[in-house]
């Protein structure tokens, strides 16, 4: 009897301390709220997505074609949002924010995305993650910004020293810009309209500020990127090492250009070592 009772207290303790863990996790998590606002900039407006807070804020930047909810689509803007601030945004022509005037160059899209970090931002500074395009704007961001730069994470960034763009010409150009007006994707046909000058622009940068800096390479081959591709984009990546005390590159086979969407908690994963 002695040893049955002391069974069934050893049990209900053991049950009670899983039940008071289970509370205390519950009341310790937060709860992710998605704020969807606005900010003035001259005469523009741009729609604004913000959630979370704690010590660290993650600014996303898009890449060409795509509009900032493309990141609370792949997961990982509530994920990391549970415990630091996020924030995303839509360019000028994207999503419901004013349509631009003329093309846009890098130099226009960074000041817009300093303005967004000066407007929504609750930390002094930020860990920027790009993709593609958006690589540039947050490369270029950072070295005119150092001073509000905590940490870089760029996916498959776009870069000047990658054969094909080093090389691309004015026709390709000019389809992609007739391709995006097509589809009535003005933000996109703005921007390509510039790629030209902006590989000029990316040309004439510094080297990044010294923080930490990840980058995710795909190194996924398909018709578009051969193996000989793959090599020259994977090294136009590892430049962005330069100067950088602390640099990882990461490399991929298991998914394409879009990186964030088809593997999601491998960004999580980056994002959060970069927290530390």
């Amino acid at each position: 009897m002695i040893t049955k009772a002391s069974s069934i207290i050893k049990n209900c303790a053991v049950t009670f301390l899983v039940a008071a863990l289970f509370i205390s996790c519950q009341q310790h998590k937060k709860e992710f709220k998605l704020s969807t606002s606005f900010v003035e900039i001259d005469t523009a407006r741009l729609q604004v997505f913000t959630g979370g807070e704690g010590e660290n804020t993650v600014v996303f930047e898009s890449g060409l074609g795509v509009d900032g909810s493309t990141w609370l689509e792949s997961g990982i803007f509530d994920s990391i949002g549970q415990n630091d601030q996020v924030i995303a945004y839509d360019r000028r022509g994207y999503g419901k924010s004013s349509q631009p005037v003329d093309a846009r160059g890098l130099q226009a899209l960074v000041d817009d995305l300093a303005m967004i970090i000066n407007k929504t931002a609750s930390n002094e500074k930020v860990i920027l993650v790009s993709h593609s395009l958006g690589g540039s704007i947050a490369r270029a961001y950072a070295i005119q910004h150092p001073d509000k730069i905590k940490a870089l994470l760029f996916i498959d960034p776009n870069h000047e020293k990658f054969t094909e763009y080093a090389s691309m010409s004015q026709a390709h150009e000019d389809t992609l810009v007739q391709l995006f007006a097509a589809e009535n994707m003005n933000g996109a046909a703005m921007e390509a309209e510039r790629l030209l000058e902006n590989r000029s622009f990316m040309k004439q940068l510094s080297t990044l500020p010294d923080v930490p800096v990840i980058v995710i390479t795909s190194i996924k081959t398909d018709d578009e990127m051969t193996a000989e591709s793959v090599a020259d984009w994977s090294l136009a990546h590892e430049s962005l090492g330069t100067g950088i005390t602390s640099f990882t590159h990461i490399k991929t086979d298991k998914s394409g250009h879009f990186i964030y969407l088809e593997e999601p908690n491998l960004v999580i994963e980056w994002i959060r070592k970069l927290m530390k």
